[in-house]
């Protein structure tokens, strides 16, 4: 009677783990690697469903299953999540290769490494600045470490990696950037206006150019999303070009438009022989300047333009410096008091008397604690027709912890210009880059000359703060900008 009951026994318990075991092979059966940079991970099979976390560049996950081009893969939390077939290649757990992450290192002070991709996650170890780490994978916003016998997540503010390998070859091939020249753009899952839309994107908006087909750019968004756009619905980055010095002459009945695209409204027509000077050309469009200031789109084929020798160099140049807020618009306070409307004159200050010193013609909005419109400010720009306009910031956030300096453009024949400031300003400063971005600013959204806007720093840091208002900070801050004004200027 015991051995039926101990053969009964073990019968019933393999039936209860067996399913379990033949599922987990089920699980094994195969596994897909991610092919581009960033890449979200949906809760269902389709873009419609939520976001529920972010895969990085080869990062490889096991399927549980497939639903028509969707995989469901199992997440390193022991969670699922739903992936897109043609942003992976599929394999086998047999033909996996060995990843090899990206090398880093910690840029903060002390950093904490947590669990899981959350500030609430329990905290499994902490590392030291200049800490060599390998990033095994990202997760919105979120980077996996590895580091002796520390392994978590952190943020990946923090973790500067090795710059992408292709970013030289890219620009060798004349692959760059695409700007949004609509009012809204669809961002389409395969080069077709009948395809899927997987995001949708607002005028000034830069996207990542990862491929071309037949007119249609396949592009990546910064937050990793990857989709197909008509090529007359933007502008190349790479095809925007600076020529103040040069005039068009129009044809009569000319329309100028808002945009640069036909179908954008007009603010009037132009009588033949009419001039006016060119701010920049792209695609085929000229950016114009009217006589009241404000600027205005012609299309290339309605034009004839002449130009004159563009002088290289800051000598001569017209540089409009704009320290951010004054008078009873203090600006943000820091965490031990310092106010962003001061910080901003003295670095501004410091600044007119370096590219004085150099030739320029400088102008500042204002030189003492005075108050200022945004209009007055955008004013001072348009009528001395500035060759350069920076407005000079300090910034703020919840989190304590957020640090880094940030370049922003708004019209994008300024990008180049907010690139080669920000590259220099990393260059001296030394802190977190957060990169260059679009800005719907006033002060650089209404202005008819080159344009940018510069956060140097965040005052809600403590740590930040306290270098913020020493002279060495100052003094690499200045010499960044002018270095970047100095490049753009060659």
């Amino acid at each position: 009677m015991k051995k039926l009951f101990f053969r009964l026994f073990f019968l019933v318990l393999f039936f209860l783990i067996a399913p379990g075991v033949i599922h987990a092979g089920a699980e094994e059966a195969g596994t897909v690697t991610v092919t581009h940079a960033a890449v979200y991970i949906r809760s269902g099979p389709g873009v419609s469903y939520p976001i529920a976390g972010k895969a990085a560049k080869n990062d490889t996950y096991t399927v549980l299953q497939k639903d028509g081009d969707w995989f469901q893969i199992r997440l390193p939390q022991g969670n699922t999540g739903w992936i897109a077939g043609w942003l992976v290649e599929t394999g086998t757990p047999s033909a996996k290769q060995s990843k090899q992450g990206k090398q880093g290192k910690i840029t903060a002070d002390r950093l904490r490494i947590r669990k899981a991709p959350d500030q609430s996650a329990a905290i499994v170890g902490t590392l030291e600045k200049n800490a060599v780490v390998t990033v095994t994978r990202a997760e919105g916003g979120w980077v996996y470490i590895e580091s002796g016998n520390v392994s978590g997540w952190a943020d990946s503010q923090y973790v500067q990696t090795e710059k992408n390998k292709n970013a030289g070859k890219m620009a060798e091939n004349n692959v760059s950037a695409a700007i949004v020249a609509a009012t809204s753009l669809n961002i389409r899952r395969s080069p077709s206006l009948q395809s899927g839309t997987v995001a949708t994107v607002t005028y000034g908006t830069r996207l990542e150019i990862t491929g071309t087909d037949h007119g249609w750019y396949e592009v990546e968004l910064e937050d990793g999303t990857h989709g197909w756009v008509a090529g007359f619905y933007v502008t190349r980055e790479s095809q925007a070009k600076r020529s103040s010095e040069a005039e068009v002459t129009l044809h009569s009945g000319t329309n100028l438009y808002k945009r640069p695209q036909s179908g954008s409204d007009t603010v009037g027509t132009a009588k033949a022989g009419d001039r006016f000077p060119v701010v920049s050309e792209m695609d085929g469009w000229y950016k114009i300047r009217l006589e009241s200031g404000t600027s205005a789109y012609i299309s290339a084929k309605a034009a004839q333009k002449s130009d004159t020798a563009v002088k290289k160099g800051i000598k001569g140049k017209t540089i409009v410096l704009d320290p951010g807020h004054g008078g009873t618009d203090n600006g943000t306070t820091g965490a031990y008091g310092t106010l962003e409307k001061l910080v901003t004159l003295k670095t501004a200050n410091a600044l007119y008397e370096k590219l004085k010193k150099a030739g320029a013609r400088v102008i500042l909005t204002r030189n003492s604690d005075t108050y200022v419109s945004l209009s007055e400010r955008t004013a001072i720009s348009n009528t001395n027709h500035a060759d350069a306009f920076v407005s000079i910031h300090f910034d703020s956030a919840e989190d304590s912890h957020t640090r880094g300096h940030t370049t922003y453009y708004y019209h994008a024949q300024d990008y180049d210009f907010a690139r080669l400031v920000n590259n220099q300003i990393t260059s001296r400063l030394g802190t977190v880059d957060r990169g260059v971005k679009f800005g719907d600013f006033h002060v650089i959204r209404e202005n008819t000359q080159p344009a940018i806007l510069l956060e140097l720093g965040y005052l809600s840091s403590p740590a930040e703060e306290k270098h913020i208002v020493e002279k060495s900070f100052q003094t690499k801050a200045v010499a960044g900008i002018y270095n970047g004004l100095k490049a753009y200027f060659q």
